[in-house]
C-alpha cells in the first residue's frame, strides 16, 4: 500500500495580526480532529508594517494618528475578542506598548523551519505580543522565547547578530503577492489553492477533506 504525502500548506501571516493567531488556533483544531489526514504547515512572513524603525513604535500614538483618540484606548474590538476567546485566547491589548518591527521573528521562524520547531514557535510568538505584552522585536525577548521551545540559544543570538537590523523582507512580501495575497491569514497549498482569511474549523476541515480525497484519487 503506497502512503500517501501530507498536505502541504503555507501559511502567510505576521505576527502582530490578532486573525493570524485566530487561523492558527482554528487550523490546530481542525488537524487534530482529522486524525486520517497528515498535514505540513509551513510559516512565510508577511509584514504588515514593512516600513518600522527595528525598535518599534509606540502603539497608542500609532493608532491615535491613524484612527482618532477613540482608537488608543488599548481595548480590542469586540468582534475580534469574541473570535479569540472562542478558541482559548485572551487578548491583553493593555500590556502592549509597541508595535513591533516584526523582522527578527520572521527571521528566526525560517530558521526554526529546519529544526522542526516552526509551529511551536509561532505559537510562542503569538502567546508572548498578544497575551503578555512582550516586545517580539527585541533581540533579548526573542532569544528567551527560541529557548523555551528548545531552540539552541548560543545559535540564536549568533543568527541574530549575522543580520543585525538588515533582514530583507522585500523579497518575501514579493513572492507574497505574486501568489495574489494581499493581507493575511492566506493559506496557499500546493496545487495552487488559496484559502484566504482566518476561516472557520468547518471550513478548514471540509478543504482539507476534500484535498486529502482528491490525492488519494491520484
Amino acid at each position: 500500500m503506497i502512503e500517501s504525502s501530507p498536505i502541504k500548506v503555507q501559511i502567510f501571516s505576521d505576527i502582530v495580526c490578532p486573525w493570524c493567531f485566530i487561523g492558527k488556533r482554528r487550523w490546530d483544531s481542525a488537524i487534530k480532529e482529522l486524525v486520517e489526514v497528515e498535514v505540513e504547515l509551513i510559516w512565510r512572513p508577511y509584514q504588515l508594517y514593512p516600513g518600522l524603525p527595528y525598535e518599534g513604535i509606540d502603539r497608542r500614538e500609532y493608532l491615535r494618528r491613524r484612527y482618532g483618540d477613540s482608537a488608543a484606548t488599548g481595548s480590542a474590538p469586540r468582534r475580534i475578542q469574541e473570535e479569540a476567546e472562542s478558541v482559548g485566547i485572551e487578548l491583553r491589548y493593555d500590556l502592549i506598548d509597541k508595535i513591533p518591527n516584526t523582522a527578527y521573528s520572521h527571521y528566526l521562524l525560517e530558521r526554526s523551519l529546519e529544526l522542526g520547531v516552526q509551529h511551536d514557535l509561532a505559537e510562542a510568538l503569538f502567546q508572548a505580543y498578544f497575551c503578555r505584552g512582550i516586545d517580539i522585536g527585541d533581540t533579548g525577548s526573542l532569544l528567551n522565547l527560541c529557548e523555551s521551545i528548545g531552540m539552541i540559544a548560543r545559535d540564536v543570538e549568533e543568527a541574530l547578530l549575522s543580520v543585525a537590523e538588515n533582514v530583507d523582507m522585500s523579497t518575501h512580501l514579493n513572492f507574497a503577492q505574486e501568489q495574489n495575497i494581499f493581507s493575511v491569514p492566506g493559506y496557499l497549498f500546493e496545487n495552487g489553492y488559496l484559502l484566504p482569511g482566518a476561516q472557520t474549523e468547518e471550513t478548514i476541515s471540509r478543504v482539507l477533506q476534500r484535498i486529502s480525497e482528491k490525492m488519494k484519487a491520484l
